[in-house]
């Protein structure tokens, strides 16, 4: 009988030998709340960094799959943890935190709950976590006395996040909305508009996350002012929300907000054509490794035109077919001042073909003759220009006015989308160049 074998045998038959101090000595000791938490919160990195040590990309499925061990992980650790005796203070806090990884929004009020009755004056900053967490849940509870009880009491203390006041205001506007309580509505939709609008990416909340609550804000503030019977204000909200995606400027929010309200679009495009560009902030320079056709030019050096950034790839069969409009635009009206720049960048590759830069910019400036393409191509070396305009359709678009403030922004082909840039482009060369 092999030794191991043995030793089985005897921990079946004598269990009093597991009891002896010299392995009670030898068992690992028990883990922290805190560190519970912390390695059900890191599960998804650590998951993150196996996969790229393999070579692999993080999909959506992938993405899911682990979201959900994550689930089931943090899910254990709070089972594990309440049933310690003499749990206090912040061990019910990070047993909130579990039941919020695992998504039991009950269990984490009650903790949360229990967490600030017993809390002691250096647990401030947890404390707001705290509120933070049952506002949001008890909203989403449609308990929606003890969100505004709870909120109210998180904006009482000294120690605030303009990320977690934005997502809690949302997060009320919404179940007030459900609720049909149109004015606490359009009080907390208001207020988390105006938050989202000041906010900056931390780690955590992405961009993407902020044009996110920025759209349901708003779209929420318009839904209750609408119902309330208050339409000009409804119209506002949604012509702000597009005014910050021209302000930004984001492509992919004006997209959204495109989609989002499609059925209020002639009255949204009436109500963009009267904005003005006084007070506001002139469009982000372009970042350009290499010049086709055009001088180096940047768009300061290029105020009193207007000026049509058009992002597009070879590949891009759309952006080939917007070819002979922009040619036919760039030729009607070259002596009104307007200027067409094709924006694309250096991939590395052409149609699966790898090459060198200059392969690449000789393939561009050959392309180019080929299409009779009378403006000039700004080529980036990475997708610098993408970012800073927000774009991830093609084509796209971007109309800016003599002033160097964006007006329009366009997205994809079709005969209306050409239609309504014509129509813009039109007015912008009817208004006046400011005055030097």
């Amino acid at each position: 009988m092999k030794s191991s074998t043995l030793l089985t045998l005897i921990l079946i038959v004598t269990p009093a030998f597991a009891m002896t101090p010299s392995l009670v000595r030898a068992q690992a000791p028990e883990a922290s709340a805190q560190a519970l938490y912390r390695e059900s919160s890191g599960y998804p990195g650590k998951k993150l960094a196996e996969l790229r040590a393999q070579g692999k990309r993080l999909d959506s499925a992938a993405d899911e799959r682990i979201r959900g061990e994550q689930r089931q992980l943090a899910a254990r650790h709070a089972t594990q943890l309440s049933a310690r005796p003499n749990l206090a203070g912040l061990d019910f806090f990070y047993l909130g935190r579990l039941y919020d990884l695992a998504d039991k929004g009950d269990e984490v009020i009650k903790a949360m709950r229990r967490f600030l009755a017993e809390k002691t004056p250096s647990e401030d900053v947890a404390a707001q976590t705290a509120r933070y967490m049952i506002t949001i849940h008890s909203a989403r509870k449609k308990s929606l006395d003890e969100a505004e009880s709870m909120l109210a009491e998180y904006l009482r203390q000294e120690s605030q996040s303009p990320h977690s006041r934005c997502q809690m205001e949302l997060e009320l506007a919404m179940a007030q909305t459900k609720a049909k309580r149109y004015d606490r509505a359009v009080a907390h939709a208001g207020e988390a508009f105006r938050g989202a609008k000041l906010l900056k990416p931390i780690t955590g909340v992405s961009a993407s996350e902020i044009d996110k609550w920025i759209i349901e804000a708003g779209a929420m503030l318009a839904e209750a002012y609408t119902v309330m019977k208050n339409k000009e204000e409804a119209l506002a909200a949604i012509v702000e929300l597009y005014r910050r995606a021209l302000d930004l400027p984001s492509a992919n929010l004006y997209r959204q907000l495109s989609s989002r309200f499609a059925e209020r679009g002639r009255e949204v495009e009436a109500a963009l054509k009267a904005l003005e560009s006084t007070g506001r902030s002139p469009a982000p320079d372009l970042a350009v490794a290499e010049w086709i056709d055009q001088e180096p030019v940047t768009l300061a050096d290029l105020r009193g035109n207007v000026v049509l950034l058009d992002f597009w790839y070879e590949w891009c069969g759309p952006c080939r077919a917007a070819f002979p409009t922009l040619k036919g635009w760039s030729k009607k009206y070259r002596d009104k001042k307007l200027v067409v720049l094709g924006l694309t960048e250096l991939q590395g590759e052409i149609a699966g073909q790898k090459m060198t830069v200059q392969q690449e910019l000789d393939f561009l400036r050959k392309f180019k003759q080929q299409n009779d393409l009378p403006y000039g191509f700004a080529i980036g070396d990475t997708r610098a220009n993408q970012r800073r305009y927000g774009v991830s359709a093609y084509p796209t678009a971007v109309l800016i006015d003599r002033r160097g403030v964006v007006r329009h922004i366009s997205i994809g082909y079709s005969e209306r989308e050409m239609s309504e840039l014509h129509d813009m482009i039109e007015k912008l060369l009817k208004e006046p160049a400011p005055v030097s």
